[in-house]
């Protein structure tokens, strides 16, 4: 007889007689012991759906059991609320438990369960007497049962479920208490909960591990189990240049999207920030396309621009100018004001910077030893002295604060606390460090280490994750991006005119050397210095170049429906900007600032 709950009962002499009859018609098979574990996980799965009355029958066809007798009947009472059967069931079982010392947590929980039911259902005299007699002898968690006295003086059922955190004997948590002692027990006595959706959950991460154009935000459980997974790169991954942006008038050093991916900012040798806006055409849906939107001047006397750094808001944008300049800009984007120029003193060099959360307080330095807080609202707040850096980032910390990740000219990266004006070092490079990059969630730290590749360090572990290869070297810097909805991919520039691009996540196995190498997009005609991911819209890669192009690389089936738009008028456009992917470019004649 099958109950409510989607569990057969079993207690029934009429069902026993069935039972044995079908047993007769239908023998079981002999299954191997790999086959016999399938039919008890598929079992449990099917009777998770609901589909109590396929499980049995395919459990008598194969004559292989889902659980012992004795797990059987510890299920059916739990289910049914019979506290009593459930004890004398925990009773016999307790010699297969993983640890003796278990006994005393699962005969807590299920007397736990009992009591809130009892209160549940207004009947506090035989509630307390679980307290006293059953509860409180266990010894098992004062704390706990502590709490669990106090409920006693709920005024009502709302009352009790509001304070407990306890969703009531009807919120399924008969169920999620067998699912939490399932792991006290052995395979063999009682399976895992929701094993057969582990199994296949694990096996489509693994595909998706091994799938160098993964660039999806769907879970694994929206992918198809029907086929192995496999993206096209087409579809997915930046393959293909659909604009290259022609304002500048030298070489280009940095390109950087806006946290909210509605901007880019360009700059470089002839001493300009461009500020490029992003838009979504709407035919066709989807194919993001820049278009200019306002130029900003720095000055020909500081030498060019050296890095640009957005606020976590989007509305502000930072300038630090080359090596000799000592001034830093910050202008309002939308509108192109310039709302503050900070210089502290002469000797000043300050070539990188890095915004805090709160968009107002930023943090900059430079390779002579100076090393500040600022804000736009006061200026030059802090200092440290003596910090040589080449490299910024910042990254919220679990107590709130701040913690700004400084990489030095001793290939060290450094935590740095302005608000108590602590420091340590959390990892060491093998050579110089000639940029870095951090993901959106602030865990994986892209470091370009001269003549070494790209290493992606995690922070949250301190080690270093990947080491990516595959780029050409020189004495010139190169910055890196991480990108993609997941933050999957690691993009970079290169000497030899590409753009090299890798999934973080590929695995070792089948075909993995070649894993292990990236995607190069080629159309640049000199050294790519820059790479930024847009971070709204996944599949849009910028790369900046000494040829003075920017080039905006998009997947094929994206770049190929954009550049018909722009071709027949549909698309966005604007001044400073060819949309021809395949155009030639000619090769800047000045030569690119030197790695220090």
């Amino acid at each position: 007889m099958e109950n409510g709950s989607g569990c057969l009962n079993g207690s029934g002499a009429a069902d026993s007689a069935e039972k044995a009859q079908q047993q007769q018609q239908c023998p079981a098979v002999q299954l191997s012991e790999r086959n016999c574990e399938a039919v008890r996980v598929i079992g449990q799965y099917l009777r998770e759906l609901g589909l109590a009355r396929s499980a049995e029958a395919l459990v008598l066809e194969a004559g292989c059991p889902l659980e012992s007798g004795a797990a059987a009947q510890f299920r059916s009472s739990v289910l049914l609320g019979d506290w009593d059967g459930a004890e004398a069931s925990l009773a016999s079982l307790r010699r297969a438990l993983w640890r003796e010392s278990s006994w005393s947590e699962i005969a807590f929980r299920l007397a736990e369960q009992r009591y809130l039911e009892l209160l549940e259902s207004g009947a506090h005299i035989a509630a307390l007497c679980v307290l006293r007699g059953k509860l409180t002898p266990l010894q098992f968690s004062p704390d706990r049962l502590h709490r669990l006295s106090g409920l006693i003086m709920c005024s009502g059922p709302e009352e009790l479920r509001q304070l407990s955190g306890w969703s009531g004997a009807a919120g399924g948590t008969r169920q999620a208490l067998l699912d939490s002692v399932e792991q006290f027990f052995p395979p063999s006595v009682m399976l895992p909960p929701k094993r057969l959706s582990v199994l296949l959950d694990q096996a489509v991460r693994a595909q998706v591990s091994r799938c160098r154009h993964h660039n999806t935000s769907l879970s694994p459980d929206q992918l198809t189990l029907l086929a192995d997974h496999s993206c096209q790169a087409a579809a997915s991954v930046p393959s293909v240049c659909s604009q290259v942006l022609d304002a500048h008038q030298d070489e280009v050093h940095v390109c950087q999207f806006s946290p909210n991916g509605r901007f880019l900012a360009t700059g470089g040798r002839d001493c300009v920030a461009i500020v490029w806006l992003v838009e979504a055409a709407a035919n066709p849906p989807g194919a993001p396309r820049v278009r200019h939107h306002l130029t900003l001047r720095i000055g020909e006397e500081r030498g060019g621009v050296a890095w640009l750094a957005w606020s976590p808001d989007s509305r502000l944008l930072l300038a630090c100018a080359a090596e000799e300049a000592t001034e830093v800009i910050v202008w309002e984007a939308e509108t192109g004001d310039c709302i503050k120029k900070l210089k502290h003193r002469d000797e000043d060099s300050l070539t990188t910077a890095a915004w805090l959360p709160d968009s107002n307080h930023f943090v900059v330095g430079g390779n002579r030893g100076h090393f500040y807080l600022c804000s736009v609202d006061v200026g030059f707040e802090k200092a440290w002295d003596f910090i040589r850096v080449v490299a910024l980032a910042t990254r919220r910390e679990d107590d709130g604060g701040t913690a700004v990740l400084a990489a030095d000219t001793f290939a060290r990266i450094r935590r740095y606390r302005f608000d108590t004006m602590q420091d340590e070092t959390l990892f060491r490079e093998d050579g110089p460090v000639m940029s870095m990059s951090i993901s959106q969630d602030e865990t994986l730290l892209a470091v370009c280490v001269a003549s070494a590749g790209v290493h992606l360090w995690d922070l949250r572990l301190r080690v270093c994750r990947r080491r990516l290869h595959g780029l050409t070297h020189g004495a010139y810097l190169l910055h890196a991006s991480i990108g993609g909805p997941n933050q999957d991919f690691v993009a970079s520039g290169s000497h030899d005119a590409r753009v090299c691009v890798w999934h973080r996540g590929c695995q070792a196995g089948d075909g993995a050397q070649q894993h292990l190498l990236p995607d190069k997009l080629s159309g640049h005609g000199g050294l790519v210095s820059c790479v930024s991911w847009n971070p709204r819209h996944h599949g849009m890669l910028a790369s900046a170049s000494d040829d003075c192009t920017v080039r905006i690389w998009l997947p094929a089936s994206l770049a190929a429906a954009a550049l018909a738009a722009s071709a027949d008028g549909t698309g966005p456009g604007g001044a400073g900007f060819s949309s021809n992917g395949c155009c030639s470019s000619t090769v800047s004649k000045h030569q690119p600032p030197p790695l220090l």
